[in-house]
């Protein structure tokens, strides 16, 4: 995979000409409409795949993945644009790329995603986290209707994880709610012997515990908590992931953190999840949380704690849309997908502009005499944190979220990974 940034003055289908890439292809691996121009400063992914297959009359994708000695599932991942399965003669589809790394991936949707946009992302993901489990402060959790989401995900062979949490729809937990459950025992066996009956009947797979809010006090308490609900899902088959928020455990880039929070969760645990979840109400500095920069200085440290292969790195793609002045706390942005920043960019003719530090794309408008500052993410930002994850070697990457369909995303992953899928896995319990 290459990374062209587009210039003044420069034609796409000059680009497509000088590197071999037929531009209909171009446009549609970086999502755009065809016979437009992109903004100046937009990153656009060139890639070359090491074999592609031209459809003939009477094709069907279970014939060409025969023909071409590959599964369904990677043909269907290769080309996210057969996700409902419709061919034309003429049609050039990938077969493969010059892939040798293999990678695990996690996607977090709510039961609200659009089936086309679940049915296109589920090729290119090992595990399927589905929110949002609430737990209260009584261990009772309230369900969701996620049954036919769990069944198309094992359609594809993805694994379902069971989201659970304290958090609201806007992001906001409940102190009180983790509180009550790290310090009553007779609270958490009902809130295990919850979940367990739910992950029973539904079909999940292992659980995904994401405790943000819990107060200093409460963090010894939540270490054992951890270690006591890994030891009874194992038991019963169950892996279990662990969310862990920089600013629950107040560790800060630059100071020395001296508590074993990391450590003994790290060993309480099946995986662990380095994440800063982006809500509706996102702030400027935990968007610095989610860059590269602070991810490499974050693993720097967590990597003492935990061993690597147990690590999975958030990666959020949520983008942000601020009215100037901006004030820390104050200023609430209109969130936007990465495609919808672009086009906003291009209605408004604004030039991308790009934090080589941080490997974050941003520009500024003006309208109606208001100033605005846009912050996103594209393929050069997906790019720095994979190369992460190979750096130090990681389990994978947790995607937040897949509720809309990002093309340089999944293209960056499959152009340079093979994804793991997880079939019949044996979880082998954590102390044993």
């Amino acid at each position: 995979m290459d990374i062209h940034i587009f210039k003044k003055g420069e034609n796409l289908a000059d680009i497509a000409e000088q590197n071999n890439i037929p531009l209909t292809r171009l446009e549609m691996d970086n999502e755009l409409v065809a016979n437009t121009m992109p903004n100046v400063g937009q990153a656009i992914m060139l890639l070359h795949p090491q074999q592609t297959y031209t459809v003939k009359e009477g094709d069907t994708l279970d014939s060409i993945a025969r023909a071409n000695g590959i599964s369904l599932l990677q043909l269907l991942r290769n080309n996210p644009e057969t996700s409902d399965y419709s061919l034309y003669p003429g049609e050039e589809l990938v077969i493969s790329y010059d892939t040798d790394k293999n990678i695990n991936v996690m996607g977090y949707t709510s039961v609200f995603i659009q089936e086309q946009i679940l049915r296109k992302t589920l090729p290119s993901l090992t595990y399927l986290t589905i929110l949002n489990y609430r737990v209260d402060p009584t261990g009772n959790i309230q369900d969701i209707y996620d049954t036919e989401i769990i069944n198309i995900a094992l359609e594809y062979n993805v694994t379902p994880i069971m989201f659970v949490s304290t958090m609201s729809d806007t992001g906001r937990g409940s102190y009180a709610a983790t509180h009550s459950i790290l310090n009553n025992t007779e609270i958490q066996d009902r809130f295990i012997d919850n979940m367990l009956m739910i992950m029973k009947a539904k079909g999940y797979r292992g659980v995904n515990l994401a405790f943000i809010q819990i107060l200093q006090a409460d963090l010894p308490s939540y270490a054992e908590f951890v270690a006591k609900v890994t030891e009874q899902l194992n038991q019963e088959g169950y892996v279990v992931f662990v969310s862990l928020s920089p600013n629950t455990f107040k560790f800060q880039i630059g100071y020395p953190y001296l508590e074993p929070y990391y450590s003994d969760i790290g060993k309480a645990s099946n995986y662990v999840i380095l994440i800063t979840y982006l809500w509706q109400e996102g702030q400027i500095s935990q968007l610095y949380q989610t860059t590269s920069y602070y991810l490499n200085e974050y693993l720097d440290f967590v990597i003492t704690q935990i061993p690597p292969e147990k690590i999975m790195l958030g990666m959020t793609r949520i983008a942000y849309d601020w009215e100037l002045p901006y004030i820390e706390g104050e200023t609430i942005g209109a969130t936007l997908s990465n495609s919808s920043a672009l086009d906003l960019a291009n209605q408004i003719g604004s030039t991308i502009e790009f934090d080589a530090g941080t490997q974050t794309p941003y520009y500024y408008y003006n309208i109606s005499g208001a100033d605005h500052y846009v912050w996103f993410k594209d393929a050069r930002s997906v790019d720095a944190i994979l190369r992460l994850v190979d750096e130090y070697g990681l389990y994978g990457i947790a995607i937040w979220n897949i509720m809309y369909y990002h093309s340089q995303t999944w293209l960056a992953i499959i152009s340079e990974y093979n994804i793991n899928t997880v079939e019949n896995e044996t979880v082998e319990p954590i102390n044993s």
